[in-house]
């Protein structure tokens, strides 16, 4: 049986798209490995969050917050499929909180005033309806890393682990009613924005979650990563007594007032904060 012109010119072109498909798959294998052979990998990351503010008190609510994280992303890989994923993140932390009961802090300038610096002789007080908290923090991710091995140029993974965050700085934006030093009502100040806190935010923050993603795999061993986890707040967002580097309420800045209007007992509201972090990352 002979092939007629047609016939030989169509089985011609599908060998040609054969070969190329063959070549293709052994070139994206080939990229693949060599991301694969890599027991290091490092780069760049970004990411956004949002943060979900729990109080552990009823003398407090707040709302929904926002993180923007850039850094370092550092991949170890035990084996093709386990590894230790960490780096060095800085967080840019946002949220608010509104005040149930009458909660007042001594200022000077734009200096929160804690209990060890002499309240007494603050120049004025404010007392807190709404305070907005912007802070920084240095955060050191520690995951156990489990992965597919690339399927083409893609490949899959799913992390555990813990979030370290160590505060940086930290200020507020305060909105409510100035006191002058004679205690009586200063209607001219209701805002007080960028104030230094101390004292306000505790020093460690932590959290532990899981997070899912997936590489692709863009040339030779660079990759390009999406992932997206959810980390619950296990330790307080805001110092308490007894803190890491206090035995007492001395580093407290807050506190209510006695019904003789003298200053009472120092306060620290509880709360514990949870995220959804979306991050992309460029490895090497």
């Amino acid at each position: 049986m002979y092939l007629t012109h047609i016939e030989i010119m169509i089985t011609k072109n599908m060998k040609k798209i054969l070969t190329l498909a063959l070549a293709s798959t052994m070139f994206f294998s080939a990229n693949a490995q060599d991301a694969a052979d890599k027991k290091v990998m490092a780069g760049l990351t970004f990411g956004g969050a949002l943060n979900f503010n729990k109080p552990q008190t009823n003398t407090i609510d707040a709302n929904v917050g926002g993180d923007f994280v850039a850094g370092m992303a550092l991949d170890w890989n035990f084996s093709n499929n386990i590894g230790l994923a960490t780096g060095l993140e800085f967080d840019f932390n946002r949220f608010r909180t509104t005040y149930n009961k009458d909660i007042f802090f001594d200022y000077r300038d734009k200096n929160v005033i804690q209990a060890k610096d002499e309240p007494n002789n603050a120049e004025t007080s404010f007392m807190l309806n709404e305070r907005k908290h912007k802070s920084i923090y240095l955060t050191i991710p520690v995951m156990l890393k489990f992965q597919t091995n690339f399927m083409g140029y893609m490949r899959y993974y799913g992390k555990f682990g813990v979030r370290n965050s160590f505060l940086l700085t930290t200020r507020t934006n305060n909105e409510g009613q100035g006191f002058n030093e004679l205690g009586a009502i200063d209607k001219e100040i209701t805002q007080l924005d960028d104030m230094i806190s101390p004292g306000v935010m505790s020093f460690y923050k932590g959290s532990i979650g899981l997070s899912g993603g997936a590489e692709y795999n863009i040339t030779g061993s660079t990759v390009l990563v999406a992932e997206l986890g959810f980390y619950y707040g296990f330790s307080e967002v805001f110092q308490q007594e007894g803190a890491l580097f206090g035995d007492d309420d001395k580093s407290l800045s807050l506190f209510q007032r006695e019904e003789d209007g003298t200053r009472g007992a120092y306060y620290s509201p509880s709360l514990k904060q949870s995220q959804l972090l979306l991050k992309v990352a460029v490895l090497f």
